[in-house]
């Protein structure tokens, strides 16, 4: 549960131990940080309304749990009608098992609802 103490303080609340984005990740300070309530981005934030204003219309999908986290978001954005790419070899799960279905579940009916590939895949392909 959001916000439920835990072993590393309370579940994705920001300032809690475990929230800490890395030194080489950490945004500019231009950038948004966006504080997610749930497993997905989208739902209780502004993130659908910070992409449109900027006029994305592909998103890129990393970063952890293939399965849960990274596959919650990728569908909903789908559902808004963003173009989505899981990149394989730039996310991961628990269980290898479980980044093999993920990947596998996006992939079915043609690409229900988005692509995958790996990272140099995508980056050859807006060079």
């Amino acid at each position: 549960e959001i916000g439920a103490p835990g072993p590393c303080g309370r579940v994705l609340t920001r300032g809690e131990p475990g929230w800490q984005i890395i030194p080489e990740l950490f945004p500019l300070p231009h950038e948004d940080i966006i504080d997610k309530p749930g497993k997905g981005c989208f739902m209780g934030t502004d993130l659908q309304h910070l992409l449109r204003t900027a006029g994305v219309t592909h998103i890129l999908f990393g970063g952890i749990t293939t399965d849960v986290c990274v596959h919650t978001t990728m569908r909903e954005a789908n559902d808004m009608g963003f173009e989505c790419l899981l990149l394989s070899d730039g996310t991961a799960a628990t269980d290898p098992g479980n980044h093999a279905a993920a990947l596998h579940m996006v992939k079915m009916q043609g690409g229900v609802f988005g692509a995958v590939d790996t990272c140099d895949a995508a980056a050859a392909a807006v060079r």
